[in-house]
């Protein structure tokens, strides 16, 4: 009876911790800060002028499969950035991203690089018109400012809600 007993405790045992898995880790206040001081320098580099970090913020999270909650989906931290352009009103840049891949932060900012900073500055102007009423002014020259760095970029979604606030413009 105690070796059934010591088998069953063994089995579950093993259950248990095959179930665990290897989180990603949560950034240091001062991984936290170099990652915060990398982006805004990779935006200012890439679009040639400066930002100013309005907000800044680090969650770490789990997320679960189902309404049980018995076993972490996933767990990762998420940056949550708003980054305006000090020297054009139009842009604020409000984006995040996961810190998911339990790499350093070399290659977490270089995931950035190639998924975000080239778009982030377009989908604020994008942003910018989608928001607009139709008895809003443009702000200029800013709008136009910014609509160059998108055309030279190929990022024309900004189009489709610039078109329409001219359509519907009433000032």
């Amino acid at each position: 009876m105690k070796l059934l007993k010591t088998i069953i405790l063994s089995v579950a045992l093993i259950s248990l911790f095959s179930c665990s898995e290897r989180l990603s880790p949560k950034r240091s206040d001062a991984g936290q800060q170099q990652v915060k001081q990398q982006v805004v320098k990779l935006l200012e580099e890439e679009y040639k002028q400066p930002f100013e970090l309005e907000s800044f913020d680090y969650e770490y999270k789990t997320q679960y499969p189902n309404a049980s909650g018995n076993k972490p989906y996933t767990t990762f931290g998420v940056f949550n950035f708003k980054i305006k352009a000090i020297n054009n009103p139009v842009i604020i840049m409000d984006f995040d991203f996961r810190d998911d891949k339990k790499d350093s932060i070399k290659s977490l900012i270089e995931s950035f690089k190639k998924t975000q900073l080239k778009i982030a500055y377009c989908v604020a102007l994008t942003r910018y018109y989608k928001n607009l009423k139709a008895t809003d002014e443009l702000k200029q020259p800013y709008v136009s400012e910014a609509e160059k760095i998108c055309n030279k970029l190929d990022k024309t979604d900004y189009l489709f809600y610039k078109k329409w606030y001219l359509k519907h413009q009433t000032n």
